[in-house]
This record gives C-alpha cells, sequence and structure tokens, in this order.
C-alpha cells in the first residue's frame, strides 16, 4: 500500500478571481455553501452514520484542514475580496496514476460571470505543471448545462454518460481530459 502526504494548495490569482487555501474560521462559509438549496443538488456527499449536519461538519473539516491525502481543496475568492464563494478540488487523487476527479462549486449569486470556469482552469494548470496531473474526469448531472460549459471551456471532453440508479431516467455525464507534462 502506497502513502501519501498531504499536499498544501499554493495559492493562484486569474483575472477574476484568486484560488487560496481555506482558513479555520471559513468553516460556517463552507457549510452554508455545501447546505445551500441551490447547491445540493449538483453535489454527491457521501452520507455516512449521523445527521446531514455532521457530515457537513466533517466534510468542511476535511476539505478545510487538507486531512484527505487523496484530495486537494482551494478556496475560490474574487479577486482580491476576502469573501469565500466557492471551492475547486481534485478528488480520488491517485498520485502514482496521475489521475483525480474535479470538483467544483460556487455560491450562486456569483453564477454565470466566468469565475467557476477561471478557477477551474486555474486548479487544471497548477495540478498539471506542479502536481504531474496526467488525467482529469470531471462529472455532472445531464440537466446540469453551467458545470457542463465550464468543463468543455477547459477542455474537457464527453467520455461518457452513466445512468442514475435511483430510477428517475437522470444520467451522469462524465468529461475527462489527458495532459502532456511541459
Amino acid at each position: 500500500m502506497i502513502t501519501y502526504e498531504t499536499v498544501s494548495f499554493t495559492a493562484r490569482q486569474g483575472a477574476a478571481v484568486e484560488l487560496r487555501p481555506m482558513q479555520p474560521a471559513e468553516a460556517g462559509r463552507l457549510k452554508a455553501l455545501l447546505s445551500h438549496p441551490e447547491v445540493q443538488p449538483h453535489i454527491v456527499m457521501r452520507c455516512g452514520a449521523g445527521s446531514q449536519q455532521a457530515v457537513l461538519d466533517k466534510l468542511a473539516q476535511r476539505m478545510i484542514h487538507a486531512h484527505d491525502p487523496c484530495a486537494l481543496h482551494a478556496g475560490i475568492y474574487a479577486r482580491d475580496g476576502q469573501e469565500l464563494i466557492g471551492t475547486v478540488s481534485l478528488q480520488n487523487w491517485n498520485r502514482h496514476e496521475g489521475k483525480a476527479v474535479l470538483g467544483y462549486m460556487l455560491h450562486p449569486d456569483w453564477w454565470g460571470a466566468g469565475f467557476t470556469t477561471e478557477a477551474v482552469g486555474l486548479m487544471l494548470s497548477y495540478a498539471v505543471q506542479e502536481l504531474g496531473l496526467l488525467k482529469a474526469e470531471g462529472r455532472c448531472r445531464g440537466s446540469n448545462l453551467r458545470s457542463e460549459r465550464v468543463m468543455v471551456k477547459n477542455g474537457l471532453v464527453l467520455d461518457r454518460i452513466l445512468p442514475v440508479a435511483d430510477g428517475s431516467g437522470d444520467v451522469i455525464k462524465v468529461f475527462s481530459i489527458v495532459t502532456q507534462l511541459k
């Protein structure tokens, strides 16, 4: 079994957003984002034992304190802003194979301004240049056209479509990108 140390994210700045490590004082804002009624349908949380609030608390702490060596989380902030408006992350990160699943969310007040697209681009650039990422995969529900556009604008292409096993008839679209180390 291979074990990995956690990696601290090095801040990145774009034209409209900054990616920075999240701070413990932002846990409340992160939990509010994770539980926002417009964000909730688009994220998948593993609901283990305990209440939804307990699951949110545990997830927020893992994201902020980098307790998971197979994930890397960064906060999204409007450029020169102090308020956490979203997150972008590498999840299920397999360093040996250079693969990860891309995750991101943004507070609905900031939707439609290109912030998520830029944040995902900054994270992918960092992951390829600094971490040696070779392949990234992103997923969204079939009806989530905003998320689909974010991935396509960042070079990910539709790889496959998976049925959701809940009988709803919904699907999960899986996008991927294979990078070349420079």
